[in-house]
């Protein structure tokens, strides 16, 4: 591999992971368009690494999937439950808060 290419590619998968780790998805999808002008230029070998990293950075965006699952899924049950205590409240129902 060329060295400016080496170090473009080098450069631009660093910059993949502080975009995962930052969760800077415009700017991940970005460097993922910048680096696929680059792959007809590589090897084999260095194919197959950057497609163990990709493999890698995967594992990650799936748990960061998850944890924003969850979240969103925590806001829309405290979303709902605010919603019933204001409907019962409305409705002069009073709750125990001391039970």
């Amino acid at each position: 591999m060329e060295n400016s290419n080496e170090r473009d590619i080098l450069s631009i998968e660093k910059e993949i992971d502080e975009s995962i780790e930052n969760e800077d998805y415009e700017k991940l999808n970005r460097l993922l368009d910048e680096r696929e002008k680059l792959l007809p230029m590589l090897n084999e070998t260095e194919l197959r690494d950057i497609y163990e990293r990709d493999q890698k950075r995967m594992k990650i965006l799936e748990g960061k999937l998850n944890e924003f699952k969850e979240n969103a899924l925590k806001t829309e049950t405290g979303k709902k439950m605010v919603q019933s205590y204001l409907q019962s409240d409305e409705k002069g129902t009073t709750i125990d808060r001391q039970g």
